[in-house]
């Protein structure tokens, strides 16, 4: 009877020696296969932490030069402003300049004006003067004229002898006549001479009239512009800075997984191996 028992155990220990030995080829496939997925995990793990850190290169690169071309856009602006500020103060003193050269322009015909009124006035009232002289030798002629007629007539009445009576009636005619005469001289003098200042008010009034119309052309005294105010310096724009990246971007590294081992499938195996003997014996005995 201890033979079938025998036999029994042997085959339930090679059984189990046999689960021992598939079960740690199984083990090493597992492992093989964690190893195969850590080196993966840690060059992805790696290849995402390089990526990170170039990517962190490239926009600090990238914040450098947007700082620089808003800068170089600044600067540029500032200057154009600087530029057409200048040329609008220049572009004011030369309005300025001009109107000054114009108003000054003004003034010099304005005085030539007043003196060639003042000189056509003087020459009007010379000639109404000479006129009024005139006038005056010619009325001067005329008494002398009526004078020497008045004269000669008186002498001969004379010479013809005429007495008495009709020599006074005669002399009282020529002195009545020349009386007269006189008087209408110098009515035609007071005439003239009235004639004369009506002449000269008119020119001094045409004279005043000429001045004032000299003086309403003259430019008027240009004012200089307000200038205009200093550009403002252009506002920079300011841009964040790109965050470095720290130790939790790029994840936690990877762990290797815990290999498989064959030590329970050979302590399962001893187990059994003991199990079927105690079993056996106990059976023989």
């Amino acid at each position: 009877m201890v033979l079938p028992y025998l036999a029994t155990f042997a085959a339930q220990g090679i059984s189990s020696i046999f689960s021992g030995i598939g079960g740690q080829a199984e083990a090493d496939a597992q492992n093989r296969a964690l190893d195969a997925q850590y080196k993966q995990s840690l060059q992805a793990w790696q290849f995402g932490k390089k990526r990170l850190k170039a990517d962190y290169r490239h926009s600090i690169k990238q914040w450098n030069l947007e700082k620089q071309n808003q800068e170089t856009l600044a600067s540029w602006k500032d200057q154009t402003n600087l530029q057409n500020y200048q040329q609008e103060l220049k572009i004011q003193d030369f309005e300025y300049a001009s109107q000054m050269k114009q108003y000054a322009k003004s003034q010099q015909i304005f005085k030539q004006q007043l003196t060639f009124n003042q000189m056509a006035q003087a020459a009007a009232n010379e000639a109404e003067y000479r006129k009024l002289e005139d006038s005056m030798k010619e009325l001067a002629f005329q008494n002398q004229d009526i004078i020497i007629r008045a004269l000669q007539s008186e002498g001969a009445a004379a010479v013809k002898g005429q007495q008495g009576r009709s020599a006074e009636k005669g002399e009282q005619k020529e002195f009545a006549a020349l009386g007269r005469n006189q008087a209408m001289l110098a009515e035609s003098l007071l005439s003239a001479k009235a004639d004369t200042a009506a002449t000269l008010r008119k020119i001094a009034n045409d004279k005043y009239g000429a001045d004032l119309a000299a003086q309403a052309s003259v430019a008027l005294m240009p004012d200089r512009m307000p200038r205009p105010p200093e550009p403002l310096a252009t506002p920079r724009v300011d841009f964040l800075k790109p965050r470095r990246p720290k130790r939790f971007d790029f994840g936690p590294k990877p762990i290797r997984g815990a290999a498989a081992s064959s030590a329970g499938s050979w302590i399962s195996a001893a187990g059994s191996i003991g199990a079927a003997a105690a079993g056996g014996i106990g059976k023989v005995w």
